[in-house]
């Protein structure tokens, strides 16, 4: 398979465009990095400053929350049972009375009430024990199960013996986060009276929606054991965080974590003196992909300024070789013999001589054809002529002979084949010279009618087999009767003297670009030292009335048409045999007959 090479002219287009592109794409990738990294960081800064916002929006919530169960502390019914001025468990008629005003105190404070307006506080209850108690409430669950809701946790702070400031988590059951405070009666400091606000935690998670409006971002708001008091994903409310993010929620500054196998920007900021820590991720991809317009537009103007420049190098680089492409289209006609061919003129002094240099060398080769080649070629077609009109007379003088052996012995269909077989020889014009070259199935069709008139001469004497490669091998061309004579010399001077049955074996095989033709016979042999191909003049008889003109005549025609390394190569050991191989080039025929 031959080597593919560049033409300069691509090169110095290539090179063209090389210099151009590489300097714009160093400067094109340090551009874009630089730019990558200050949008990072304004995306690192604008991450921090949200969530600080975010988390002061949230204090503010918790606190005006805290202030409300102040503001309570200010009822005359409560502070009259903090003093001990109240006793609510009296007789039922006055335990009445004290909730009605308890609760009309507790509704009145809600009228003016910041946290109650904002909608952050969902239900207030003020209990002195699980059946004693005032509440009010805007939840729009059914109010039994706000109730119960309610009584649980008093039942659980109970449990626990909590005092002063508790803030209890939601679950999956009662999505409502518990702000409580415990109060203790003065004179009677084992009566508590229990302070329950409790916050739906949606208007928690309201509060940071915007930090999360990325897919697949998150958010928590967690106590330091990390129990989740607010999420994003409303499955995760009453749980435990992973680990991972609760070693994460110390951090105040912005950072890259590894969660879930995707990295976050994460960072996290306390609420206040409340005991809880709002923490959000957010996906990197998608920060990077919120900078990709930015990106986009300098990449545009970049890709843009690059078509130009490069338009630009490719035409001049064109404009400057068009030389060498008007060299090579001239150099294709004179390869193709026209040798009148001339290059233009050009402007610059260096083509003007290679104009003129190259015109003058067309001028020369025109005049030495006409004067050398010519003269040279009449010479070789003269031997070519000679060399092929020696064998005709060989090759039709054996048929005959075998035609008038068989008529001899007996009068039948097989004279009559053999006949036609020579006629039809006859009618395909082997012996003219109309052309030099043949396909292979024309050659092997020869060879068969030949091999048919000997096997009908020889009988069970002869056997032959003919082996070809591959089918496309028989549309290939060769110098007519090239093989013929080879298969004729291994019969006539291999196997005709030979006592007893002989072989010809023909194989066809195509290598690289070459075909070779090997023809085996089990003969006489022949001396090998004996035989001199390039000297028809001195070839030595191998046997009386024979000689080897045949192989003689087949080398010197290959020779001729495809040059000094194709030809006859000829191994062979007396008593034993013949090999001889044709090596020609693979011709398809598309130039013209020599």
């Amino acid at each position: 398979m031959p080597k593919f090479r560049m033409t300069l002219r691509r090169k110095i287009i290539i090179a063209s465009v090389l210099i151009v592109l590489l300097p714009l794409s160093f400067a094109g990738f340090y551009f874009y990095s630089s730019l990558s990294s200050i949008l990072t960081n304004n995306a690192y800064d604008n991450l921090k400053q949200s969530i600080q916002q975010t988390t002061d929006t949230i204090e503010s919530s918790f606190n005006s929350i805290d202030n409300t169960s102040l503001h309570f502390l200010s009822n005359k019914s409560i502070r009259s049972w903090i003093s001990g001025d109240t006793f609510l468990e009296e007789d039922y008629y006055n335990l009445f009375l004290d909730k009605s005003a308890m609760a009309e105190e507790l509704n009145y404070s809600m009228m003016f009430n910041t946290a109650w307006e904002e909608k952050l506080i969902t239900t207030a209850y003020i209990f002195l024990n699980e059946s004693t108690y005032i509440s009010s409430s805007r939840s729009m669950q059914n109010v039994q199960i706000v109730e119960e809701n309610n009584i649980n946790i008093f039942k659980e702070l109970a449990r626990t013996n909590t005092r002063g400031i508790a803030i209890i988590p939601p679950t999956l059951v009662d999505k409502t986060i518990y702000f409580t405070r415990t109060l203790s009666s003065v004179s009677s400091p084992t009566q508590h009276l229990v302070i329950q606000i409790g916050t739906d935690e949606s208007e928690v998670s309201n509060k940071y929606q915007s930090v999360i409006e990325l897919p697949g971002s998150i958010a928590y708001i967690i106590d330091n054991r990390g129990v989740i008091y607010s999420s994003s994903d409303k499955h995760m409310l009453g749980k435990t965080v992973e680990n991972s993010i609760l070693q994460l929620k110390s951090g105040s500054n912005v950072s890259e974590a590894t969660l879930n196998n995707q990295v976050y920007f994460v960072v996290s900021k306390e609420i206040s003196d409340s005991g809880l820590t709002f923490f959000a991720g957010i996906p990197k991809n998608q920060v990077l992909a919120k900078l990709s317009t930015s990106i986009r537009e300098y990449l545009l103007i970049t890709l843009f300024i690059v078509f130009i420049l490069l338009i630009t190098s490719i035409l001049l680089s064109l404009r400057f070789t068009r030389f060498i492409k008007d060299l090579l289209k001239s150099i294709n006609k004179v390869k193709l013999g026209n040798y009148d061919v001339r290059m233009p003129e050009y402007k610059d002094m260096e083509l003007i001589l290679l104009s003129n240099t190259f015109n003058s060398m067309a001028r020369e080769i025109k005049y030495l054809i006409n004067q050398v080649y010519e003269k040279q070629l009449l010479v070789k077609e003269s031997e070519f002529k000679f060399l092929q009109s020696q064998m005709n007379p060989h090759f039709l003088f054996n048929t005959l002979v075998t035609i008038g052996y068989k008529a001899r012995l007996s009068q039948d269909e097989t004279v009559f084949h053999m006949v036609t077989s020579l006629t039809e020889l006859l009618q395909a014009s082997i012996y003219s010279n109309s052309k030099d070259r043949i396909t292979v199935r024309q050659e092997m069709e020869y060879i068969q009618f030949y091999l048919y008139l000997q096997k009908i001469r020889f009988e069970d004497k002869l056997d032959y087999r003919i082996h070809i490669s591959n089918d496309a091998i028989l549309d290939y061309y060769l110098p007519k009767l090239s093989v013929e004579p080879i298969v004729e010399n291994a019969l006539i001077h291999g196997l005709e003297s030979k006592l007893g049955k002989g072989t010809v074996i023909i194989h066809i095989r195509e290598d690289l670009n070459s075909l070779y033709f090997e023809i085996i016979d089990d003969g006489l042999g022949f001396n090998t030292s004996e035989i001199q191909l390039d000297d028809t003049e001195s070839a030595v008889k191998r046997k009386k009335g024979h000689n080897n003109i045949g192989l003689s005549n087949t080398h010197k025609r290959i020779k001729l048409m495809y040059g000094e390394q194709y030809g006859l190569t000829l191994t062979s050991e007396l008593n034993k045999g013949s090999r001889i191989i044709v090596h020609i080039p693979i011709d398809k025929g598309e130039a013209a007959d020599v």
